[in-house]
């Protein structure tokens, strides 16, 4: 674990941190506290009280919606580009949603009641969490719109596109089960999908993972709504991007 103290931002991988105001990142290095995260660790639960946000480091989380007729299916990604715990950014002290890590990862741990406090004394900061929500926003939104009118072969490769963008690497750990659960279709389509991706020669299947081989092949399968999301968020992480009262922004 990092000491407290010692903490240099110019090192920090997560975005929202290591380009936070120099004063507001001062005033969040006293509470931020170092974790490692595995599989399946839930960061958030849902309809429970948002104690702590996480900023990763590595890794990925997803965001599910749920109901108990159907059960979860993934509406959001969260990578070190962004944060667990938008709910406190917007003054909620509760979400419907559940977040848990994809893959394992690590991140920083923040008491919800601090980042509220410096929200309040940097507005610069603010603005700069408030435009990630807005990202997601604009995430989710496609994901709906993709879900609801696109073939299952185009929102896979979509899926696989979007994961991979957020990893080091081309290797996603990802069973057949976890990735129906995501999409919300059965896992007998996402069998039939990958074997059929495979034989394009855009991925190859082993157990437990999947590993993207061809990205161009890949981009071709996917739908309009991979580049929409991708395009934005490399719009909005870019150094020269200014929102707000001259904040800049990082997903």
């Amino acid at each position: 674990m990092l000491s407290r103290d010692r903490l240099d931002q110019s090192l920090i991988c997560n975005q929202i941190l290591a380009r936070a105001p120099i004063e507001a990142f001062a005033q969040l290095t006293p509470h931020l506290t170092r974790t490692t995260l595995k599989p399946r660790t839930i960061l958030q639960e849902r309809h429970r009280r948002v104690e702590q946000v996480y900023f990763l480091e590595n890794g990925i989380a997803s965001i599910f919606a749920w109901t108990q007729q159907d059960g979860p299916v993934q509406v959001g990604l969260v990578g070190r580009l962004g944060m667990v715990g938008v709910s406190a950014v917007l003054a909620m002290a509760r979400s419907p949603h559940r977040t848990l890590m994809q893959t394992q990862g690590e991140a920083f741990a923040l008491p919800a009641s601090e980042l509220t406090a410096v929200m309040d004394t940097h507005p610069r900061f603010r603005v700069q969490l408030l435009n990630y929500v807005h990202f997601l926003l604009i995430q989710n939104s496609q994901y709906a719109l993709c879900n609801a009118r696109h073939e299952l072969e185009a929102r896979v490769a979509r899926w696989l596109l979007l994961t991979c963008d957020r990893l080091d690497g081309n290797t996603i750990p990802i069973t057949h089960d976890q990735l129906s659960m995501m999409l919300g279709v059965r896992r007998a389509g996402i069998t039939e999908t990958l074997a059929a991706l495979e034989a394009k020669g855009a991925l190859k299947r082993a157990r437990g993972e999947v590993d993207i081989v061809d990205r161009g092949i890949l981009e071709t399968r996917a739908c309009e709504c991979y580049r929409i999301i991708a395009s934005e968020r490399e719009r909005r992480a870019a150094p020269d991007h200014q929102c707000g009262v001259g904040a800049e922004l990082a997903i």
